[in-house]
Order: structure tokens, then C-alpha cells, then sequence
């Protein structure tokens, strides 16, 4: 039997894996992706330097899968997207035979393996696995070029690694150490630093398998014992009550259990602690010392020998590396001497995991060479230490430190940076980082502190305030500590961890992957987004409100339902585990707690971060996998008590085929359309796009990661627009950057910086305060030029403020007011300013920046300045349009939108209302939208006239209008920007008199944005404003005033009619909770249709046919309510906001009006009762406000209600 069985499960695990790759693969993004995907597949094509701390391991890996492209670069992408997708399959194949594994381990301690037990161990091991195939995060990563998937294949590989090592100890083979799968362990989590640092959380599992194996008298017990301590000092971090209840339910009835079985008397029990312990500090050993420490003695050892000995650079770090083999030839020989196996072991182990992480010598060595990419330019091991410790992006407290309010009482030194001076043949020191690092006053620190940063002081006290809401005492006084400004005391440090940093960033997340999502748009804390929901009415009514049939406005692709059946079997197996084997119990829950919430401990994440972070749980979710697995066995062994065999045969399959439908089909059901990326090239089209609103050797200027990493990729791996020069402000604060833009890059010239290294250096002109904007509009090349004077070298703040003012200054007062010559002939020779617009030209360009407060500007916007003076209108300068204004230095009024690129221009245009900025560039724009922008497979004939023609995609922008592509929360980002850039161009063409081709492109913005993928009619929670955006559009329909525009307004407004009276249609079906959780909602779809209503020129009688189709009663009842009180709410402060009043005074009348349109008169008369009351309110307390309020209240336009209400009574039944 255990032969059979062993090829069978060898043949099963291998097809699981197979099957899992297979739907990874066929599922996986065929090309770039969104976030780092960018930046790691761009760099593994050619080995360039990415982000801190590095991926070396992924890069290597990597480079060999893009060589299954051939010769079309296009593939590469996909063919690492592959790679993580056959990690992801590798995963899913390992942790099918872990569960099988530990099954089998657990089974030995009571019986022998017999057929019925055979069929529920391959089922626990199926079920298991394919739940954690199927599951929300881990699927996510496997599509794509990530570090994720690859990082969840070494933790699958370590463990089954070491559960081999504990089979195999007992039944060793001849000649064969057992010891070498320690030291293949030590080589895979060498090599998975490399990857990513989460492989090093599963030690602690690890070594406490050996502690089980190696001492026979260690029990269950041991682990209880050290569950129970554990317990004693967790209880610490969570609110008092639920202290005192670990107490009493956990920690007591344990010790008390331990007590009686003799536990605290066993030294072998005791050592189970103490092995988790020492687990603990190894991973410290190597996360704290030997990664970092390797590197910074072969950075001193280098120091001392080029600086000191003046011998020639790397020899320190050559000599330093000699040592260690040394030491390690040393200790080998030790080992074999005097027969010290564990010494041998320990000398290999070392050894090998040195060897893993090797793989960073490649950095070193493309570093070398100045790639295109070469991030932190880690040459040498000085910088390569910088790189690794991730120093660009700062720290934060983990033990011991300040809260967001902690005074700053000082500056205290930090260690100083040095670079190679290949001239002096020495290092010398770049920056050297005095009084760089702030000094915090003691008495605001504290341990563990959970809320640090002080740029998120708004948000922790937001999320607290929502936590403390009650009108207890404690609530109410921790608000008001709050209020005034308090440090954080403990309860709230805590408060916060438990309920952000555990609750919402990890617990929301596990339940993500074994309950339910309730949509993938980012959650911030509200009950709208990012939830996790099961699919049972009466929990997720409790939870977000009502679920079920929701209407297109609000409905999301990937909303997910699992009834609670993964977690439900998952904690089945973990009770069945624990029950029956309680060791390997404690060391599965001790993977699932060092790769969940202990690595949310570790982060401290602040509120609210960039994006969501599941990813960095997927080891946790599948730990819990086993334990699903074992909920297999839990159930079977219900039948183990029936003493025939026949029939717990039967039961096993039962229990298999059940359990496997409940929890992996309904997850791959539910889960398939939300992580097919098959159909998606989106960040390819939006990367290229960018590129091309470009003219050729052009400047542009992004900010993030999705404005940035995607364009990378298509210039580094697929060649496309390489003359454009990518400038990325979140870089170009540090020197390594600003060096590699001043080097040409493929067709691109170096960016035009006059500073030299010593100027911009790190630590030097890092920052600049300069005064309050007044108009004074200074030269921008006299700024630059005293910005460079020799007196600011090695000065890390230029503070050009007023002394008299009482400011820190050492310079001259410079006001935050620029002017910049312009060159017309230049201009107009080089295309800058088309010849028709030669009269608009300026002679320089005047702007301001902040006139009420000093201005503060980093680096990267200092070198930006030295850029626009240098460059002198020779190249076009462009700033992406997702950066928002922080990236544009106050130079909007110069823009000309050309695409996804605002052009710098010399013509002002002062800023309009709403989101327009600039000017339109109507040629290039009109062509960009109406052709470059349509085709993402297009190739670069700019730069390749003669490259041969791609056939033509048959979806627009990637995938944009294509019904199969599901638009991730990225996506959908950028929905109302590619609307508002269609919509504005047609304005522009509307003002120019053509109304042909001001149609034909909001016919082409409807093309890419089809009403049945993105809806006309959403919910703000959903998609902002596009609602709004789609009205304005709707009625640049009518403005055209010809009949085919009138006809297709007319079509919009239908559509957009529909989505409301779907929309309010549900409200009225909508508990009251549900209308409570949606009351933002409300107020934007009433404004939003109300406006559209009051604002918009309908031909004929427009929708007034159409008015009595929406149900407007419980849900205008509901909100008159509201809004009626929080008038009477704000009238009883005693100096309450006016604005605020009319505000909601203007609400109610929107409610008043819709609600005659729709013929609901008594809704209608009561909240007209409603303002009247209030008015007369008003004018009894205070005489002549009342009427003043009543006066604005009745001249809010309005349709006409009675044409409408009329038109409305006499359109026939079979019409309406």
C-alpha cells in the first residue's frame, strides 16, 4: 500500500500543480501590468538595478523565461508573467504535499495508512490546495510579473523541505545525510533574500520541527505551555476588557492545564519556548545581521584599505570575502577533525546561505556598467549597504520612538555616506548626514509605538474618532484628548494597532481569501469598498449594508462570495489538528502568525497606505490552506467511528467530492472573472499613450508608480519612444538619479542640468524655503545661478527667507515668484507655439507659487527649475497629467494638454473651473484620440519610420471597450480622466465653430467608454465623479445643435435616466442601515440630477416624458431627515456656518424638486414643510435671517416642474 500510495500521490501532487499552472497561465496579463510589474520586468530583460532592497534571485530567474520570447521583445513580459504563474503552480504542488504529509504524520500516531485513509488524505491535500489555487491574494500575484508568486514558491519549497528532512531523519537512507535538506534550506532562503525578506518568517516553524524530531520527550503540552505565555503578553497589546478575557478563557485555564499534567516540571516542554525563542533570534541573526552586516564589513574593509593602506578600490571587500571563505574552510575542517557534526552542519548552512544571497553581486556588477536603470547605484559595498537597508525611503519606529505629535526638541547626526572619487583614488564622504536625523523629546516616546508619522496625524485621529464613537465617557474624553493635541497614551496606541494595522490590514484581508470580498476598489475605513462580505444577507446587512442585487451604478466585477465555507472547513481542521496533533499543530499556527500578524507588527503601516497589501499575507493564507486540508480529515473522521470499511470508503470519497465542490469550485467560480487578465493590455496602451503625447526628444515628468514603471517597460524592453526622457520627481531628490538623466539614455540627449555632482550631491541643497509669492516674478536663471553660488556647497537647507521676519535664514530673501524668458523666433521655429498662435506668445512667463505661507521645495524641483532655465526652449517639456499639482510648480496656466501630458507653451491661459488646466492643443490632441491612442499594439515609426505595421487590435486603449477585460481598480482610476481629455477637446473644437469634428471625438469617447462597461450612472463610492463628467458630456452633445448630436444626447440622457431609476429603485428597497451606510452616495446622486435636470437644454421635451418612472419616497424621506437635522444641528451653535446652512438648504430643495418631478407631491410638500419650519425658526430667533434664508431657498432654479408633470399625464401608458 505505501508504495501505491506514494506513486499515486507522486502522480497527483505533479497533475495539481500542472492544473494549477495551466489556470495561471491561461488567466495571466499578456502583458505589462500596473505598480512594480513595470519596473521588474524591465529590469530582468536586461539585469538593471531596481527599487531597494533588490530582487537579484527574480531577476536571474527571470532573464532566462524572457528568452522564450525570441526575437519579439512584446513577449517578454508575458513570459515572466509566466514565470510567476508556474511558481504559483510549483506552490500549489508543494503545499499539496505538506498537507498529505502532515496527514500522514498525524494518521501514524493512531492507525495504519488503510484505503479509506489514503482517499481522505489525497482529498484533504486536493481540497486544501486547490482552496488556496483559487484564493483572492494569491491568484492576484500569480498573473503577474511579480515578486510575490516567486517568494510564495520558496516558502512552499522551504517547508516541504523540512518536513522531508523529518521523514527522511527517521528512515535515513544508506550513505545519505538527512542534515542535507537543512543545508538546501539554508541555500533557498539564501537564495529567496534575493526575492523577497517574508521566506525568512518560516524559521520559526522550522526549527521547531527540528526541536520535535531531535528531543523524543517534547509533547503537545510544550506547546501549550508556550501558547499560554505567549497569550499572557499578547493579552498586553489588546483593550482592557479583551485583556482580562484572554486572561480568564486562554491563559489561565492553560496554566492551570499544565499545571496538572506535570508541564512546568519538564525541561523538554520548557524547550519548546526556548527552541521558538531561538528561532526568533536567528531570524534577527540574519535579518539584522547577516544580510546587512556581510555588506557593511566589506564596505569598512574597503574603507580601510583604499583610504588608509591607498590601495586600489574593491581590494578591502575582495580581502574581507577571502576571510570568510577562510573561515568557513576553517570551520569545515574543524567539523571533519574532530567529528563535530552539528558544527559541520551549522559551517554548511552558512555557507550555502552566503552562496544564496550572492546573487547581489550581480547588482554590483551591472551597477558598474551605468544601465539605463540603476537605481541607488550600488557599485560598490558602501552603497550597496545604503541599497539594502532601503535608506531613500526613511524608517520607522518599531520598539521604541515618537508618535505623530512628538516634539522635536533637536537634530542629531547620522552615519556619513561616502562615494568613490575615482580621481583622488579614495572615498571621500558625499553627505555627510549632520544633523540630519531629528531628536525627539523622551517624554513623548513610548514602546511599540503603532501612530508615527506625523504627515498622517489626520488620519490616525479620523480612524480613532470613528473607533471611539459611542457617547461613553472614555470615548468621549479620548476624542477630546485628541481634539487637544495630546500624545497618543497607550489604549489609543493600541486601539490603533488592533483595529488598522491588525483588524483592517490583515484580519480584513484573510477574510478577503476565505469569506468574501466586497468589491476591489480601495477601502479606506468606510463601510463602501474593500470589505470583506460572505454572501449570507443577514451577516453582510450587518456588516456594509444590503448586497444582494445590486444595480449597475454600483456593482463591481469582482465581488466574491464564499458563504463562509473555506473558513468554516479551515477551522474545522484546525480544531482536528489540534486535537489530534498538537505539536504540528503549533507549528503550522506559528507559520500562520509569523507570516500574518507579525509581519503587520513589523510593517507599523500608517493609515491609509497607497494601495492595498494583501500580497504580503499570502504566506499566512496559506498556512490556513493546511488547516482547510485537515478539515477534510475532521470530517471524515466522523465516519472512522463506523466499523465498515465499505462504508468509510464511501465516506471518505463523500467528504472529498463535498467539501471540494463547496470550497474550491465555488472560489474558482467566483473568483475566475476578477483575475482573468488574458484580454488586458491597458497599462501598455496608457504607457504608450503617455510616451506618444510627446513630440520626439521630448521631457516628461511623472511622480509615480503607474505614471512611471510602465514606461519603462515599454522603452526598456520593447524599444517603443526612447528619445522621450522620462523624469520621475519621486527620484530626482536623490544625486544617483540627477546623474543618470544627466547621461544619454538609447535615442534620448542627457536632461539639460547645469549643476555639477558637488551642487546637488546628497546633503547638499536637498531642500529650499523660499518666501510668499507676491508677484515679484524674479528671473528663474538669477535664481538658479545663486542656488549654484559656491557659499551653499555642502549646505543641506537653503533658507531664502526674511530674517526681519523672524525666520532661520542663510541667504538672501528669494519670494516663491518666478518669471522665465522666452525666445519667440525659437519657439515658433521649433513647434513649440504653432504659427497661428505666434500673436499669443508671451515674452516670459510670470507665475506664482503659495502667497500665503513660506514654500518649501525638495530638490527634486530645485534640479526641475535648473532644468526649465537650461533648457531654454530648445526641448519640449511635458508633465503627465496623473501627477496632480504637487508635480507642476505652479505652472499651470502655461499648459497645453496634448494627450495624457500637459505641454509647457508660452501662452497663458489662466485656469478655468472644474478639472481643466491650460490650454488644448486641438491638432495633436484630435489626432492622438482619434488614432495614435486607439491601437496599443501600434509600433514607434518616430523613431523606426520603416518598422513593419502591427495588425490593428480590434479593442481601443488596450482593452478599454473590450466586454471580456476585467478593469481592475487601476483602471477605473483612470476612467474619468480619459473621458474629461475627450471631452474637453470637443469644447475646444465647439468654440472653434467645428462642430464635425467635435462630434466625431465624443462619438470616440463613447467608443472607448461604452455605457454597458462603464456605466453613464455610478455611485461617488464608485467611480468619483463620472457621473458628472458623463452629464457635461451628455449635454456638449446638445450644444453642437445639430440633429444626429441631438439624437445621441438624447441616447446619453436615456442611459444615464436608467442607471437612476435602477439606483433609486434599489434605495427604496433598502433598509434604513443601508441608507445610512449610503448617505454620501445620495447626496452626490441627487446633486448630480438635480444639476442635470436644472442645467441641461434637453431637445423637445427631453426626459419630462420619462419623470414618474423614479421611485422617489423612502430613500427622499430618509435624507429630508437628515439634512433637516443637520440644519437644526448646526442653527444651535452659537456662531454656526452660514455657508454650511444654505449648503443644506440647497440639499433639501434638491430633494423637493426631484421629488415633484417623480410625482411624489407629499414628499414634495413635506420638505417644503420642513424649510418652512426652519425659516420661521430662524425668524423668531434672530429677525430678518429667516426671510433671507426663505428668499435664497425660493430662487434655487429649477425645472419646470409643471411643463413636466404635464407632459408627463399625457404620454400614452404603452410609452412611458
Amino acid at each position: 500500500m505505501s508504495k501505491q500510495f506514494k506513486f499515486i500521490n507522486t502522480i497527483l501532487g505533479v497533475i495539481i500543480g500542472i492544473v494549477a499552472s495551466a489556470v495561471y497561465i491561461m488567466t495571466a496579463e499578456p502583458t505589462v501590468s500596473w505598480w512594480d510589474c513595470g519596473e521588474y520586468i524591465a529590469t530582468t530583460s536586461k539585469m538593471l538595478v531596481g527599487h531597494p532592497p533588490g530582487a537579484p534571485t527574480f531577476q536571474i530567474i527571470g532573464r532566462i523565461f524572457t528568452l522564450f520570447a525570441g526575437d519579439d521583445p512584446t513577449k517578454m513580459a508575458y513570459c515572466v508573467n509566466c514565470m510567476s504563474a508556474i511558481c504559483s503552480g510549483l506552490t500549489i504542488m508543494f503545499l499539496y504535499f505538506t498537507i498529505v504529509r502532515l496527514a500522514r504524520k498525524l494518521i501514524a500516531k493512531y492507525g495504519e495508512m488503510n484505503l479509506p485513509r489514503c482517499i481522505a488524505v489525497i482529498g484533504a491535500g486536493l481540497v486544501g490546495a486547490m482552496a488556496y489555487c483559487f484564493s483572492d491574494t494569491f491568484w492576484f500575484s500569480a498573473v503577474e510579473g511579480e515578486v510575490y508568486a516567486m517568494s510564495s514558491f520558496f516558502t512552499a519549497l522551504v517547508f516541504w523541505c523540512i518536513l522531508m528532512w523529518d521523514e527522511e531523519y527517521d528512515n535515513p537512507k544508506n550513505n545519505v545525510n538527512p542534515n542535507r535538506w537543512i543545508v538546501l534550506i539554508a541555500y533557498l532562503v539564501g537564495l529567496s533574500i534575493g526575492v523577497h525578506l517574508l521566506n525568512l518568517l518560516t524559521l520559526p516553524a522550522v526549527v521547531l520541527i527540528v526541536y520535535y524530531k531531535l528531543n523524543k520527550e517534547a509533547t503537545g503540552m510544550g506547546a501549550v505551555l508556550t501558547f499560554a505565555i505567549i497569550s499572557l503578553f499578547f493579552a498586553f497589546f489588546c483593550p482592557p476588557l479583551w485583556m482580562f478575557l484572554i486572561w480568564i478563557f486562554i491563559t489561565i485555564p492553560l496554566f492551570v492545564l499544565c499545571a496538572k499534567k506535570g508541564t512546568f516540571k519538564s525541561k523538554a516542554e520548557w524547550g519548546v519556548l526556548l527552541a521558538l525563542g531561538g528561532s526568533v533570534v536567528l531570524l534577527g541573526i540574519i535579518l539584522w545581521g547577516i544580510i546587512p552586516q556581510v555588506v557593511n564589513l566589506a564596505g569598512k574593509f574597503d574603507l580601510f584599505f583604499v583610504n588608509s593602506l591607498h590601495l586600489p578600490f574593491n581590494s578591502g571587500a575582495i580581502f574581507f570575502f577571502l576571510a570568510i571563505i577562510a573561515l568557513i574552510a576553517w570551520g569545515l575542517w574543524a567539523g571533519f577533525k574532530k567529528n563535530k557534526p552539528i558544527l559541520l552542519v551549522g559551517v554548511f548552512c552558512f555557507a550555502f546561505l552566503l552562496i544564496g544571497y550572492s546573487t547581489f553581486f550581480t547588482l554590483v556588477i551591472r551597477s558598474n556598467a551605468n544601465p539605463t536603470i540603476d537605481e541607488n547605484n550600488p557599485e560598490d559595498a558602501v552603497a550597496l549597504l545604503a541599497y539594502l537597508n532601503r535608506e531613500q525611503y526613511g524608517s520607522n519606529p518599531l520598539f521604541f520612538g515618537q508618535s505623530y505629535n512628538t516634539k522635536v526638541v533637536g537634530n542629531k547626526d547620522g552615519k556619513p555616506f561616502y562615494v568613490k572619487d575615482k580621481e583622488a583614488k579614495r572615498y571621500v564622504v558625499s553627505n555627510s548626514r549632520k544633523g540630519e536625523q531629528p531628536l525627539y523629546d523622551h517624554a513623548g516616546q513610548m514602546l511599540f509605538p503603532r501612530m508615527w508619522s506625523s504627515d498622517k496625524q489626520g488620519e490616525y485621529i479620523n480612524w480613532l474618532n470613528n473607533r471611539y464613537n459611542s457617547d461613553s465617557p472614555s470615548d468621549k474624553e479620548n476624542r477630546r484628548a485628541m481634539a487637544r493635541g495630546d500624545l497618543p497614551n497607550w489604549q489609543r496606541n493600541i486601539k490603533f494597532m488592533q483595529t488598522y494595522q491588525f483588524g483592517y490590514m490583515y484580519w480584513r484581508y484573510f477574510m478577503w481569501n476565505f469569506a468574501g470580498r466586497q468589491n476591489d476598489l480601495q477601502g479606506h475605513g468606510d463601510y463602501l469598498n474593500g470589505n470583506w462580505v460572505c454572501g449570507i444577507p443577514a451577516i453582510d446587512k450587518k456588516m456594509v449594508g444590503e448586497q444582494r442585487n445590486l444595480p449597475k451604478a454600483m456593482e463591481r466585477p469582482n465581488h466574491n462570495t464564499y458563504y463562509l465555507l473555506p473558513l468554516l472547513l479551515g477551522l474545522i481542521g484546525l480544531c482536528f489538528q489540534v486535537k489530534k496533533d498538537t505539536p504540528n499543530a503549533f507549528i503550522v499556527f506559528m507559520l500562520f502568525i509569523m507570516t500574518g500578524l507579525a509581519i503587520a507588527f513589523y510593517l507599523n503601516m500608517y493609515a491609509f497606505q497607497p494601495r492595498e497589501r494583501d500580497y504580503a499575507f499570502a504566506a499566512s493564507f496559506y498556512a490556513f490552506s493546511i488547516w482547510i486540508g485537515f478539515g477534510v480529515l475532521g470530517i471524515y473522521n466522523l465516519f472512522e467511528k463506523l466499523k465498515s470499511k465499505s462504508v468509510q470508503v464511501a465516506g471518505a470519497a463523500l467528504t472529498t467530492v463535498v467539501c471540494f465542490a463547496a470550497v474550491p469550485c465555488v472560489m474558482g467560480a467566483e473568483n475566475w472573472h476578477g483575475h482573468d487578465r488574458s484580454d488586458r493590455y491597458t497599462a501598455l496602451a496608457i504607457a504608450k499613450n503617455y510616451l506618444d503625447s510627446c513630440e520626439p526628444n521630448a521631457i516628461l515628468f511623472t511622480l509615480g508608480d503607474n505614471d512611471t514603471f510602465p514606461l519603462w517597460y515599454v522603452q526598456e524592453v520593447e524599444g517603443y519612444r526612447t528619445d522621450v526622457r522620462v523624469c520621475n520627481l519621486s527620484l530626482l531628490s536623490t544625486s544617483w538619479y540627477v546623474d543618470q538623466m544627466k547621461r544619454k539614455a538609447y535615442q534620448s540627449e542627457p536632461l539639460p542640468i547645469s549643476m555639477t555632482w558637488s551642487q546637488y550631491k546628497d546633503g547638499t541643497r536637498d531642500v529650499m524655503y523660499l518666501e510668499p509669492a507676491g508677484s515679484q516674478f524674479v528671473d528663474l536663471n538669477a535664481i538658479v545661478d545663486y542656488i549654484k553660488d559656491p557659499q551653499f556647497d555642502n549646505t543641506r537647507a537653503l533658507m531664502f527667507l526674511n530674517a526681519d521676519k523672524g525666520y532661520r535664514s542663510n541667504g538672501r530673501p528669494i519670494p516663491a515668484s518666478f518669471s522665465l524668458k522666452v525666445d519667440k523666433a525659437k519657439v515658433l521655429a521649433n513647434g513649440t507655439v504653432a504659427p497661428e498662435d505666434a500673436d499669443k506668445v508671451v515674452d516670459r512667463l510670470e507665475w506664482n507659487m503659495r502667497t500665503d505661507r513660506v514654500n518649501p521645495l525638495a530638490k527634486a524641483y530645485i534640479v526641475m527649475m535648473d532644468i526649465l532655465a537650461t533648457n531654454n526652449w530648445e526641448r519640449p517639456i511635458y508633465y503627465a497629467s496623473t501627477t496632480g499639482s504637487e508635480a507642476y510648480l505652479g505652472l499651470e496656466d502655461y499648459f497645453q494638454l496634448e494627450g495624457f501630458a500637459y505641454r509647457l507653451v508660452p501662452i497663458r491661459t489662466p485656469r478655468g473651473g472644474g478639472y481643466e488646466l491650460g490650454r488644448v492643443g486641438v491638432e495633436r490632441l484630435y489626432e492622438n484620440l482619434m488614432n495614435t491612442y486607439n491601437d496599443h499594439s501600434r509600433v514607434d515609426l518616430i523613431n523606426n519610420p520603416n518598422a513593419k505595421k502591427n495588425e490593428q487590435y480590434p479593442y481601443l486603449w488596450g482593452g478599454f471597450n473590450d466586454p471580456k477585460v476585467y478593469h481592475c481598480d487601476d483602471n477605473v482610476r483612470l476612467v474619468s480622466l480619459i473621458r474629461q481629455v475627450h471631452d474637453r477637446l470637443a469644447r475646444q473644437l465647439l468654440r472653434d465653430g467645428d462642430t464635425k469634428r467635435a462630434e466625431a471625438i465624443l462619438d470616440q469617447g463613447n467608443k472607448v467608454l461604452p455605457n454597458e462597461i462603464f456605466p453613464y450612472t455610478t455611485v461617488m463610492s464608485n467611480m468619483g465623479g463620472y457621473t458628472q463628467s458623463n452629464i457635461f458630456y451628455m449635454q456638449d452633445y446638445f450644444s453642437l445643435h445639430t440633429p444626429s448630436a441631438d439624437q445621441k444626447g438624447m441616447d446619453m440622457a436615456n442611459k444615464i435616466w436608467d442607471g437612476y431609476v435602477e439606483l433609486f429603485n434599489w434605495y427604496e428597497n433598502a433598509d434604513d442601515r443601508t441608507l445610512e451606510i449610503h448617505r454620501d452616495d445620495i447626496h452626490y446622486d441627487l446633486m448630480f440630477l438635480n444639476y442635470m435636470l436644472t442645467n441641461t437644454k434637453f431637445p423637445n421635451n427631453g426626459l419630462a416624458p420619462r419623470y414618474k418612472e423614479l421611485k422617489f419616497d423612502k430613500m427622499a424621506d430618509f435624507y429630508a431627515k437628515y439634512i433637516n437635522n443637520s440644519i437644526s444641528n448646526k442653527l444651535r451653535q452659537p456662531d454656526f456656518d452660514q455657508q454650511a446652512v444654505a449648503n443644506d438648504f440647497q440639499e433639501l430643495h434638491e430633494v423637493m424638486t426631484i421629488a415633484r418631478l417623480s410625482g411624489n407631491k407629499a414628499i414634495a410638500d413635506k420638505v417644503e414643510q420642513m424649510a418652512n419650519s426652519q425659516f420661521d425658526a430662524m425668524e423668531a430667533a434672530n429677525p430678518g435671517m429667516g426671510s433671507a434664508y426663505r428668499n435664497f431657498f425660493n430662487s434655487i432654479s429649477r425645472p419646470d416642474v409643471e411643463e413636466a408633470e404635464e407632459t408627463a399625464d399625457t404620454t400614452p401608458e404603452g410609452e412611458k
